[in-house]
């Protein structure tokens, strides 16, 4: 195929290189979930207890302190604010926060006060400061958040990010590998889904670290990783919602991270081959993916330094509702004790009468915001907590087209990144080229925790319709708050915590006769506390990038394509179990208002 023989002409080119380095030997033998230890292994408990930290994710360890509907809609509109050009400027401009206070206060629904507003705008006039020093800005953030920028990556890298990629746009139709089940409109120009670990199967470097340069010749020691137990396989952390479920680990599969080096105040070096991207042919998207990544390290640290912050709780709520659901008695004096017989013995047969006439005599007393208050700095940062070991990321590059005989997006279905044997504790997304495609949202929603409604917010036994309508929730309903979606446009970066579930929102073509595209980079960081098996340990598995030779048959664990096509089905019909766990794990942690 064209593909093949782009890879052979690369290999001979790169003779002409600089020497490969040797691989590091290691005096000991790799030690990584699943291959020395447990696959469920964990250092310890989860960050900020302990000296062995690691990250939560939203399958375990995560719940988040419930917010009100009120809070809510000040996330949204903070959230709206940061979009507008020159937010920055204009929220100091008292003319036009005046415009804004009249658009954004009113008496609907629940209403959004005069002081809600004013909170916002001193919110934002702090993140205004930081973004100056930053580039950065938190949006729909609590004990987690979002980290948007549209400035932090340059116009001239996302120009050359864009020639870069070109090289694996630009391949024959039949080659093109469009993602199983996406009707022709997702297509995959790196996906880790292909060619992944296979437990039982893959081989793994026991001694030796494979560097990237000399990892289409490695022909060290390797022996098959083992196939784990079903004991190792079951989610262990009895806190969690997944507790003993099988389902949450996979027996069969992993993505395969590559590594990634610290090089001196602001750079990163790709230090082994990132799966399914030649290291000779795509050389150039390497280095530019080099410098995204080194973009992308301090938006990770700032949305990882959210959820290492475990002391949050109702204090700093914008809107705190210590006691719950509060009341102004509005009805006549004197009513009730006047017809008390009455009314008691109508309540006996009629629990609805009685809640509409304590309804007609009470008045819901709206929560107001607290003080505001200046956000601590940011607590944590990944090139100084990690400058020695460096970091674990797994690459995806996906174009979603749309044309004329297809012309909508229908989105995607909720869902966290990664099996638990990815580790993966945050994203980083960026949106290098938009074109003929409307808006776009990600939304994401976050389990949120029941004990505090439960047992520290006050009702009266069977009187919890307060406490559903501040919080926008119901008894027996999932206990799952929407927080928020973020726009996605072209040159803007998200990073986000994997505590998240969240959604692709649906979009569409703008002029219908005419091809439209979204173009994305994607950049999971794998729990730096967590290291998992890499490609600096598994030598490439594509056949097609050996040379061809006659002794390609002796290379052990090379798949060819056809096969890693069938592994790539296997894998993603595990993991919509996966997925689908998960999900029942959010639809079965509900709402149960104890009886008082």
């Amino acid at each position: 195929m064209a593909r093949t023989t782009q890879i052979k002409r690369a290999r001979r080119a790169s003779s002409s290189d600089s020497p490969r380095s040797p691989p590091f030997h290691r005096a000991l033998r790799l030690v990584r979930p699943g291959f020395g230890i447990p696959l469920n292994w964990r250092p310890g408990k989860y960050y900020g207890v302990g000296s062995a930290p690691f990250f939560p994710n939203a399958v375990s360890l995560w719940a988040a302190t419930e917010r009100t509907v009120r809070e809510t809609s000040m996330l949204s509109m903070m959230n709206v604010l940061t979009d507008k050009d020159e937010w920055r400027r204009k929220v100091f401009d008292e003319t036009i926060v005046d415009h804004w206070r009249e658009e954004a206060v009113t008496s609907e629904g629940q209403g959004f006060t005069a002081d809600m507003f004013a909170f916002c705008i001193a919110e934002l006039r702090d993140k205004a400061k930081r973004h100056e020093e930053s580039g950065m800005t938190v949006v729909l953030d609590g004990e987690a958040g979002v980290v948007k920028s549209d400035s932090i990556v340059s116009t001239q890298l996302k120009d050359a990010l864009r020639a870069a990629v070109k090289q694996l746009e630009d391949v024959p139709a039949e080659d093109r590998d469009w993602h199983p089940g996406s009707n022709n409109q997702v297509l995959d120009l790196v996906h880790p889904s292909l060619y992944p670990l296979v437990y039982g199967r893959s081989k793994v470097a026991p001694r030796a670290e494979i560097g990237l340069e000399e990892s289409l010749s490695f022909s060290g020691e390797t022996e098959t990783i083992p196939n784990p137990g079903e004991a190792e396989s079951r989610e262990e952390i009895q806190s969690s919602v997944a507790g003993g479920w099988p389902t949450l680990w996979s027996r069969k599969y992993q993505w395969l991270p590559a590594e990634l080096r610290f090089a001196g105040d602001s750079d990163v070096k790709i230090t082994s081959y990132i799966n399914n991207l030649h290291p000779v042919q795509h050389k150039e998207l390497y280095s530019v993916l080099e410098q995204l990544i080194a973009k992308a390290i301090p938006a990770l640290s700032l949305t990882l330094s959210l959820v290492t912050n475990r002391m949050y709780g109702e204090d700093d709520l914008r809107i705190p509702c210590p006691t719950g659901a509060e009341y102004e008695d509005i009805g006549p004096e004197g009513d009730h004790a006047n017809n008390s017989d009455e009314d008691d013995e109508d309540d006996d047969d009629d629990p609805e009468a009685f809640q509409r006439r304590r309804e007609s005599r009470r008045k819901l007393i709206p929560p107001q915001p607290r003080a505001y208050r200046p956000m601590p700095p940011p607590a944590f940062d990944l090139r100084t907590a990690f400058a020695t070991d460096g970091l674990q990321v797994i690459v995806k590059l996906a174009n979603i087209h749309l044309t004329p005989a297809n012309p909508r997006y229908a989105g995607g279905s909720w869902h966290v990144e990664g099996c638990l044997n990815e580790r993966i504790c945050a994203t980083a997304l960026y949106y290098y080229d938009c074109h003929n495609v409307a808006d776009s949202r990600l939304a994401f929603r976050q389990r949120i925790k029941t004990d505090n409604l439960y047992y520290e917010k006050c009702y009266d036994q069977d009187d919890y319709a307060g406490i559903e309508y501040l919080y926008g929730i119901e008894s027996e309903g999932p206990a799952v708050q929407d927080i928020g979606a973020v726009q996605t446009r072209e040159g803007r970066l998200l990073c986000f915590p994997n505590v998240f579930q969240h959604q692709v929102q649906p979009f569409e073509l703008v002029d219908k006769e005419r091809p439209g595209h979204r173009k994305i980079v994607a950049v999971f960081l794998v729990d730096p506390y967590q290291r998992i098996v890499s490609t600096a340990n598994v030598p490439p598995q594509q056949r097609e990038w050996r040379d061809g030779g006659g002794d390609e048959g002796a290379v052990e664990g090379l798949m060819s394509l056809e096969e890693a096509k069938d592994i790539r089905l296997g894998l993603m019909d595990e993991r919509r179990v996966y997925q689908a766990g998960v999900q029942k794990s959010f639809d079965e942690t509900t709402f149960n208002f104890c009886e008082h």
